[in-house]
């Protein structure tokens, strides 16, 4: 049975861009965005405008329910 978390991020997650799934990575990895920005090369207010971003796109309010919603995706 697929979670409603799991289906919502599903969704969402063909609108995200390829810098914004990239980020995501590094977010779900546990980075702040200053440590984000340091990994690839942006400013930290560049992350910032991206995490904000995948946060609307995915409907995630926090950066753990962003990461709960990726590992329920990835068990799905």
């Amino acid at each position: 049975m697929t979670s409603p978390i799991s289906v919502e991020l599903g969704q969402h997650w063909l609108q995200l861009t390829r810098r914004e799934r990239e980020i995501l990575v590094w977010v779900g990895c546990g980075m702040s965005n200053k440590e984000v920005a340091r990994g690839l090369g942006l400013s930290p207010g560049t992350v910032k405008l991206h995490v904000h971003n995948i946060f609307t796109k995915t409907g995630a309010r926090s950066r753990c329910q962003l990461i709960a919603q990726m590992a329920a995706r990835s068990a799905a």
